[in-house]
């Protein structure tokens, strides 16, 4: 895994649902794309913050990374601790790093796309 999506902005900003978009799109070529959520994004794995668009679940869409065999997203455990959510806020799983794991995968990737 050598892809990651940086998601950024919650469901409110279409930069969202761009990002989401091409998510989907590598996963459907079977590449396996890395979801981090940072910031805003945040928001969009969290129970009860389903964004719906032109009758498209947002959350609903994010499901079918599991039937891409993607990976869980990653998610900074300081930024958690920041606003108070933990793993069970989240309406899958998600794989929470420290600073130091965080730093060293983000250096790891070789093609990020950022929305």
């Amino acid at each position: 895994m050598s892809i990651a999506v940086i998601q950024t902005q919650n469901a409110k900003h279409n930069v969202a649902w761009h990002g989401q978009d091409m998510l989907l799109a590598l996963a459907s070529m079977d590449l396996n794309p890395q979801l981090i959520l940072t910031g805003g994004g945040i928001e969009l794995w969290l129970n009860n913050h389903d964004e719906i668009r032109n009758n498209r679940s947002l959350q609903k869409r994010y499901a079918m990374l599991e039937l891409f065999d993607c990976p869980a997203p990653w998610i900074n455990q300081r930024e958690l601790d920041a606003v108070g959510y933990d793993a069970d806020d989240f309406i899958a799983e998600v794989e929470i790093l420290d600073d130091d794991v965080w730093q060293q995968r983000l250096a790891d990737l070789t093609k990020v796309l950022t929305y």
